[in-house]
């Protein structure tokens, strides 16, 4: 998925360090760390998965190709939980 793309009708809250997804379509709330809240935020459509590692390797310092990886795994749990629309 190139930009990958929020499922329509998501809740996202914020809660300490957690972020809470709500996902009415499924019936489930998933809980994420900080990173993962962060990657599912810039999954609006806007933003390539090289755009969103290239956002977090800027921020956090980590090398890029260590980070791209990373954000294509979240990227592809976030798939198979039908957190993105194709």
């Amino acid at each position: 998925m190139s930009n990958p793309t929020k499922a329509a009708g998501i809740e996202v809250r914020t809660a300490g360090d957690d972020v809470l997804v709500h996902d009415p379509a499924h019936d489930k709330v998933h809980v994420l760390n900080g990173t993962a809240g962060y990657v599912l935020e810039l999954c609006d459509g806007a933003h390539s998965v090289g755009d969103i590692a290239r956002s977090l390797s800027d921020a956090t310092g980590v090398e890029y190709a260590l980070v791209l990886r990373d954000v294509e795994g979240i990227v592809r749990d976030f798939e198979g939980l039908q957190l993105l629309v194709s």
